[in-house]
């Protein structure tokens, strides 16, 4: 799996970041899929995590990523609508890891909740800051598994 990361999308308005940001975002999926057909090697799952880019969801779905991941600044029900069938990765706060793990689970529970278990990737919004507590990671993923497999058994 690659995930190519744009930090600075916030930085940017629509039209700025799709005239600066989004050429280079394509060209880099492009050309990756590409040399790895000509060197005969699978293709490799692609993510596109472009921060505070809400604004340009619809139009990062089409260039030719697999996974499009979200900040915690997007609703699921919207991103859902904007991104269409595209798989979506994402988006608790992660300042959520602060919380005691029944309240965590709370919160996992309700993200599960609104994305589903169709075309979804159960993930922070950002990155994890320095100073979390390991176990409270622990306690974020441990939700994830438990409450996706009890989700996935129901939907069967």
């Amino acid at each position: 799996m690659l995930q190519v990361f744009e930090s600075h999308a916030g930085v940017l308005n629509h039209e700025l970041f799709c005239k600066f940001a989004m050429p280079y975002l394509k060209l880099i999926a492009a050309g990756v899929r590409n040399r790895l057909r000509d060197a005969n090697f699978p293709c490799v799952p692609m993510v596109i995590f472009a921060k505070d880019a809400h604004y340009a969801l619809e139009e990062l779905s089409s260039i030719g990523y697999d996974v499009v991941s979200l900040d915690w600044t997007i609703k699921p029900k919207q991103a859902r609508l904007l991104c269409g069938d595209v798989t979506l990765q994402g988006n608790l706060d992660p300042c959520a890891l602060y919380a005691p793990p029944a309240e965590l689970r709370k919160v996992v529970k309700d993200m599960l909740d609104k994305f589903g278990t169709h075309r979804y990737i159960a993930n922070l919004g950002h990155g994890i800051y320095p100073d979390m507590d390991p176990e409270h990671v622990r306690a974020f993923v441990d939700a994830v598994h438990q409450l996706s497999e009890e989700m996935i058994a129901k939907d069967k």
